[in-house]
């Protein structure tokens, strides 16, 4: 089997959620048969090398370009309806583009675009039956945010309340822009990839299948079952990311003062790719941004709890899985656990105000027969559906079957996804 894979990024070393997602589908894929891999990168890394141990044939890196200066993409979003504002704001790569054309082959057995914005900006290629990793639904993502804007405080009318109004409307607009964009590309390819039953059901593609978040089994878990002093509180995210920024906000503003009033001396950690928003929340030793680390374990063997305050979003989150796989305790909202098999008071405990967050946050942190519940139910509900090697069994079953598919001639015909 020929197979061609176009990453919007250059997943290793391994230090976002995106990062693990993508390398397990390289890894399972290169074991399939001959494959070549393209791969974007920031303009501000060095050129990025492949690991010895990953067996792609032939290997292409092009350096991605920064983007347009916010108004001129929202200006241009405006303008393109049916595009969602992320995808314009990336906008048309033509250098990037032009090296795809150039250099892949001219057909393939399997090609696997690991977004959907990715697919846009390369053109649409035909170049083989072709899959696409959606990841998450953004138009539920967009639709949430509405939620938690229009939740926040009202004032009567102010700057701040335009604002709100305006990032509603924007919301809104983008949620229907990206229900049309994912219906789009699956109506062009084979088959679109989400991370869970549930949104493969929200997402009314006929297409559509279940790769699901996993992440590789350590060699030993760096959990601890006694508490330390000062208790620690991990969120780990890549902050550029907007759910996760809101995330810290609410969790300083709202969360942490009231946990505090119950575990005085406690730190958090906020450790992940920061912004400057994010970055003026340091004020140690009660709030650290630790920033970007070269390897999580240690960061996890520090925590005493790890915690997952997300207000909106979609998918899964690998930072829940890999919590367990590590025995480290889990405190989420409903938004943040959403997508995975998981159940409050067996697995990891679920809350969604700041009270509440705040209480399942003491509760872990004092009650030591209820850590060692939680963490022995987390981790073999991990082993039993979310190890690495789940989703690599997964992806390996769907290439073959779109590849057997084309060469039958059962593939899918464009424009063939339900419209529900």
């Amino acid at each position: 089997m020929k197979i061609l894979i176009v990453a919007s990024d250059f997943p290793w070393p391994k230090i976002q959620g995106g990062h693990l997602r993508l390398t397990t589908a390289i890894e399972a894929l290169a074991n399939l048969g001959e494959t070549d891999l393209f791969a974007l990168y920031d303009y501000r890394r060095s050129v990025p090398a492949l690991p010895p141990n990953v067996p792609v044939e032939r290997l292409k890196t092009v350096a991605r370009r920064g983007t347009a200066h916010p108004f001129r993409w929202r200006a241009a979003w405006l303008a393109r309806r049916g595009i969602p504002l992320e995808v314009v704001m990336l906008g048309t790569d033509a250098a990037a583009r032009l090296e795809l054309e150039t250099w892949a082959a001219d057909e393939y057995d399997l090609v696997w675009f690991d977004r959907a914005a990715t697919f846009e900006q390369m053109g649409r290629p035909h170049l083989g039956p072709t899959i696409i990793d959606l990841h998450d639904l953004e138009d539920e993502k967009a639709l949430s945010r509405v939620q938690v804007i229009r939740a926040g405080p009202s004032r009567g009318f102010s700057t701040a309340t335009f604002r709100r109004i305006v990032a509603v409307a924007q919301a809104r607009l983008n949620a229907r822009d990206w229900r049309r964009f994912q219906r789009s590309v699956a109506g062009g390819v084979d088959r679109v990839v989400l991370c869970s039953d549930l949104d493969v059901r929200r997402s009314g593609l006929a297409n559509a299948v279940v790769v699901p978040n996993t992440y590789e089994r350590p060699e030993r878990a760096v959990g601890h079952v006694d508490v330390g002093h000062p208790p620690v509180v991990l969120f780990q995210a890549t902050f550029d990311y907007a759910p996760n920024m809101d995330a810290v906000d609410w969790l300083i503003a709202e969360v942490a003062p009231r946990l505090r009033l119950r575990v005085p001396e406690l730190e958090v950690r906020l450790v992940g790719t920061p912004v400057p928003g994010v970055e003026r929340q340091h004020g140690p030793p009660a709030v650290t941004v630790v920033g970007v680390v070269p390897a999580m374990e240690p960061e996890l063997a520090r925590a005493d709890l790890a915690i997952v305050p997300l207000r909106y979003g979609s998918g899964t989150r690998l930072k829940i899985l890999e919590s367990f796989a590590h025995r480290v305790p889990v405190v989420s909202t409903t938004v943040g656990a959403e997508g995975l098999q998981v159940e409050d008071g067996t697995h990891l405990l679920i809350a969604d105000d700041p009270d509440t967050f705040a209480t399942a946050c003491e509760r872990l942190l004092t009650e030591p027969g209820l850590r060692t519940r939680l963490v022995d139910a987390a981790e073999k509900r991990y082993l039993e559906r979310y190890e690495r090697s789940a989703a690599r069994g997964c992806i390996q079953a769907l290439a073959r079957e779109v590849a057997t598919d084309a060469r039958k001639g059962d593939a899918r015909p464009p424009d063939s996804v339900s419209s529900n």
